[in-house]
């Protein structure tokens, strides 16, 4: 089963994101709505507590005003235009007293009524989808939004909305697919996508529990919000689809980069395979690190004993193989073929030689009859990577070939690189 760890995957994601619900403020009473001589409000019995309620909405008493609405309401001989008034008024203030399903209610019947002028019903509509919301209706709100979305469509408070209500009815295919179009579209636009439309994504492909969805939306979560937690939970979910040992200690090797490598066993695992790979400083390096700084520290003796055993073989084995850099490099200048280029520049780069490694590791992969070309790719790419060489360590990164043992981790490093 996939871990995610540490992430806010709960329904909390999709709510705070709305700043409130917009509204109209009412027309004057007396005011007419459009040139028909029609919509006026003639009706004295109507137009007396109106005025009334006017004076009391400026005055923000909205008790009063509310009371007085109620009253031209309860007047039984009123024209359909004043009846659309009277709610104009009625939803304005029931929003100020923060009664919203019952302005949502009033507002509908605005929209319906044949009153209320085109330039305002694009925002009603919003209005409405926002009111709705509000009031944890999320099936009126997300038909709303997409009746604001099907007249205008690419607003993003509209589609979020739509993204978020699906969120909040369970349905999470729906969720991730209306996000994910946002998300596309600001791409497109050349903007950041929010870190919550991202997060939305997220969330919805762990709860449909979408293996192949939660990898996806991590990386584009680790493209544009980069951290320590994302890459954790990113390179936990690939580096368990692979058994080969090489490729995990590249993931180890990555984590390592992120600062995502926190667990003591994945530090003895990396340390270990890093000496069965031939790079025994690397094993030395992060085994030394992790000591001083506390992560390999145990009260329990015999543990601590593995870990001081584990740091000392690997300084042995170092030592050694710093030794005999000098006389690799001799026999892999003589070689007519690049594997010993390709085993120098390894070494050089988990020393942290990065002009040498480069230097090795290109002439191997131009002299060809390597054992895994792609593999040097990678670690070419890390070490230009680490010279600050970006440009040219994507190139090395996307020179791995589509479906190979190393495509995965190529991709990953691409997103490091873009970090």
């Amino acid at each position: 089963m996939i871990r995610v760890r540490n992430l806010a995957l709960a329904s909390a994601l999709a709510l705070g994101l709305l700043s409130g619900v917009t509204t109209l403020v009412p027309v004057a009473v007396h005011a007419a709505e459009s040139g028909k001589s029609a919509n006026k409000i003639t009706t004295k019995a109507v137009a007396e507590p109106m005025k009334k309620a006017q004076e009391a909405i400026a005055a923000k008493k909205w008790d009063v005003a509310l009371g007085e609405i109620k009253k031209a309401q309860a007047v039984e001989k009123k024209t359909p235009f004043e009846a659309y008034q009277i709610d104009e008024f009625l939803g304005y203030v029931l929003i100020q007293q923060k009664k919203y399903p019952e302005a949502a209610v009033v507002y509908e019947r605005t929209l319906s009524s044949g009153f209320l002028p085109d330039a305002q019903a694009d925002e009603r509509t919003k209005t409405l989808a926002s009111l709705f919301f509000q009031t944890k209706d999320y099936k009126k709100s997300l038909e709303w939004a997409k009746k604001s979305l099907e007249k205008r469509p690419g607003q993003d408070d509209m589609g979020q909305m739509v993204a978020q209500s699906y969120y909040l009815l369970n349905d999470f295919p729906n969720a991730a697919a209306s996000m994910s179009k946002l998300i596309d579209s600001a791409k497109r636009a050349g903007r950041t996508p929010d870190e919550n439309w991202l997060q939305i994504v997220l969330s919805s492909h762990f709860k449909a529990n979408n293996k192949d969805g939660i990898a996806t939306a991590l990386k584009d979560v680790v493209r544009y919000y980069p951290n320590e937690e994302y890459w954790e939970n990113l390179l936990d979910i690939y580096r368990r689809k692979t058994n080969d040992d090489r490729v995990i200690l590249g993931y180890y090797r990555l984590m390592n980069d992120v600062g995502a490598l926190k667990d003591k066993g994945d530090i003895v695992e990396m340390a270990q395979l890093a000496m069965d790979a031939g790079v025994p400083g690397e094993a030395e390096q992060v085994v030394e690190r992790n000591i001083q700084n506390g992560v390999l520290k145990s009260d329990d003796k015999t543990e601590q004993g593995r870990f001081d055993r584990l740091l000392g073989g690997a300084k042995k084995q170092a030592a050694a193989d710093r030794a005999s850099l000098d006389q690799l490099a001799k026999e892999a200048e003589k070689a007519s073929q690049g594997q010993a280029d390709v085993a120098l520049g390894h070494a050089y780069l988990t020393y942290g030689k990065y002009d040498e490694a480069i230097a090795a590791l290109e002439r191997g992969i131009k002299k060809g009859g390597i054992a895994d070309v792609d593999e040097a790719q990678v670690l070419l790419g890390i070490a230009q990577l680490k010279k600050g060489q970006k440009d040219q360590a994507r190139e090395a990164f996307r020179t791995v070939k589509d479906g190979s043992k190393w495509d995965e981790l190529s991709e990953l490093w691409v997103l490091r690189t873009q970090a």
